[in-house]
């Protein structure tokens, strides 16, 4: 059975920031310099960030911080199917940005040109349908899920496929025996850090041993690292890749790791992954913010960095300490922003979020085990001139 280049990228949006430079140069615009490296792929999939706005959709209820194409659905599809690609993700935190309606003129729109739309639906069982593509005697089976989180709160008809590990389990191995090569795809975890959360590892290494060929994963708008894994690829986060990282303040402040980027290549034949290279690329800031692949010495220091991302993966003290810090500013946010609001508030809002919202759940968890871990070596220490409670400053009077 022939071999066949699978391809994949990160973070796909026909973003507000390089709208001018879409409507002046053509939608043709964001992949041109990257257009070798896709080409190289026979099949490609890319994680679609951004849904289509409706042109029927009615202005009083566009919700302004919503995250939206910001082209016509049937030329931006048209667009992609240009540009190679066969798979998108659709199974990402705003894809209900435009509602129901918006997801449905989505997925239409790329279907109509000829992508598989994936991991959305009308009911969990339809978005966690495999989608299938098949190339040169290869069958390649695509499964989708995303992290339910603060965008879409539990929303089921219609809304992505939730990835919950079990789920996920149950699904690789129901559809394991019919197809060639297996695709996952998980869209979750904290954003702007180098490496995943323990647990997401932990999982993804499940996963793979379930009979997932490749892994891709993507929403930390940042590269991590990759792995092999029980024969299966690992790319725990593919970044960003048409996306308007400088002209984002969001994205931005977080500087220069959204910028930089990979397009992954990957060798599969029947028997799974043979071999894999990421070609370096960069989004340059504007007015030419779009990704380009380096070469030369530039390249060279981009791929040496992204070999630090793998060897990171193996440090399980690093990878635990890493993510700790950006749970403590994660949640440190939190604290400000609830010290903004009342009481009710807080508990109508916030608290439901941070325990209940498995995006949230998953630092809040990481918090809890931190207190428990403080708690635990407070409880264990002896001082015969104290109290136990004497560590707590600054009590109120009486207490």
């Amino acid at each position: 059975m022939a071999a066949v280049t699978f391809g994949a990228v990160g973070d796909i949006a026909f973003h507000r920031g390089i709208e001018e430079r879409l409507t002046a140069d053509g939608l043709d615009w964001p992949f041109a310099r990257v257009q070798p490296a896709l080409d190289r792929a026979g099949v490609l999939f890319g994680n679609f960030e951004f849904p289509f706005l409706p042109p029927d959709f009615p202005p009083e209820e566009r919700d302004p911080a919503a995250a939206l194409s910001v082209v016509p659905g049937p030329e931006g599809a048209q667009a992609l199917r240009r540009a190679g690609f066969d798979v998108l993700n659709l199974a990402a935190n705003h894809i209900l940005d435009a509602g129901s309606m918006g997801l449905d003129y989505t997925q239409s729109c790329l279907r109509e040109a000829g992508i598989c739309a994936a991991g959305v639906g009308y009911s969990q069982e339809e978005a966690r349908r495999m989608e299938v593509v098949e190339r040169d005697g290869l069958t390649f089976g695509f499964l989708c899920y995303a992290e339910d989180g603060n965008w879409t709160l539990g929303a089921t008809n219609p809304g992505p496929a939730y990835y919950e590990v079990e789920t996920v389990l149950e699904d690789v191995r129901k559809h394991r025996a019919e197809v060639d090569v297996l695709v996952v795809s998980i869209h979750a975890d904290l954003e702007f850090v180098p490496v995943p959360a323990p647990v997401r590892i932990a999982n993804s290494r499940r996963i793979a041993a379930a009979g997932a060929d490749i892994i891709l994963e993507h929403h930390p708008h940042v590269p991590q690292g990759v792995e092999m894994a029980d024969g299966a690829l690992i790319a725990y986060s593919l970044g960003n890749f048409v996306f308007g990282t400088h002209s984002d303040g969001y994205i931005s402040r977080h500087l220069p790791q959204p910028a930089e980027s990979f397009v992954l290549l990957v060798d599969v034949d029947g028997d799974g992954v043979r071999s894999f290279e990421r070609v370096p690329c960069i989004i340059a800031e504007p007015p030419d913010e779009r990704p380009r692949i380096l070469e030369g010495e530039d390249g060279d220091r981009l791929a040496s960095y992204f070999e630090q991302l793998d060897s990171w993966l193996q440090d399980e003290k690093f990878v635990r300490e890493t993510w700790r810090r950006r749970v403590t500013e994660v949640f440190g946010s939190f604290i400000k922003k609830a010290a903004e609001r009342d009481v009710e508030a807080v508990i109508a809002e916030m608290v439901g979020r941070a325990l209940l919202v498995p995006e949230n759940r998953s630092w809040a968890d990481e918090v809890m085990a931190m207190a428990r871990e403080h708690w635990a070596s407070v409880s264990a220490s002896s001082d015969p001139y104290r109290r136990p409670n004497y560590r707590f400053q600054n009590r109120p009077e009486g207490q």
